[in-house]
């Protein structure tokens, strides 16, 4: 017994580490900028989601409470949804793609240069959640494509709340 009370020690503290402190009791998570995740997409975006360790230790109540607080956005071909270097809003949400295909570009040595791509069910901007640091890459879509997106605000929110219950 003293084991699980051990193990849930440390998960409460890990939780403490990423949102660093307490959840208001009347915390107003933001407005969504697009539209609502639908619920049948819900399962299709946990499954993205839970590919990602830091949601993947969280319990499935509050990864379920994450992802109804997703929106969709609509990114047309050539958009670039994160800019290397951003830091503020810009560089606090993190993206699954919906549909599409998006390049992710870092500048080396004066030049843009891709070294990954982005495609259903991928999962980008996952730093965002835990630090408020400037995008380490840029990324932008190659077609037109749908995101869903989550704020770095309503996932500290939702892992506060779970972590003081």
């Amino acid at each position: 017994l003293d084991v699980v009370g051990d193990q849930m020690k440390t998960q409460v503290g890990r939780i403490k580490a990423i949102v660093g402190g307490r959840a208001a009791k009347d915390a107003v998570k933001p407005a969504p900028q697009g539209i609502k995740t639908s619920p049948a997409d819900y399962e299709f975006v946990l499954e993205s989601l839970r590919n990602l360790l830091l949601f993947n230790k969280l319990d499935k109540f509050t990864q379920q409470k994450i992802v109804a607080d997703t929106y969709e956005r609509k990114v047309p071909a050539g958009e670039i949804l994160i800019q290397q270097g951003d830091v503020g809003v810009s560089a606090s949400q993190l993206y699954v793609v919906k549909s599409g295909v998006f390049e992710v570009l870092e500048r080396r040595k004066g030049q843009m240069i891709k070294v990954n791509s982005k495609e259903k069910g991928d999962c980008f901007g996952e730093i965002s959640l835990m630090y408020n640091c400037p995008r380490s890459a840029t990324v932008a879509a190659t077609t037109d494509a749908v995101v869903w997106v989550l704020d770095r605000e309503t996932f500290r929110i939702n892992v506060q709340v779970a972590a003081e219950e």
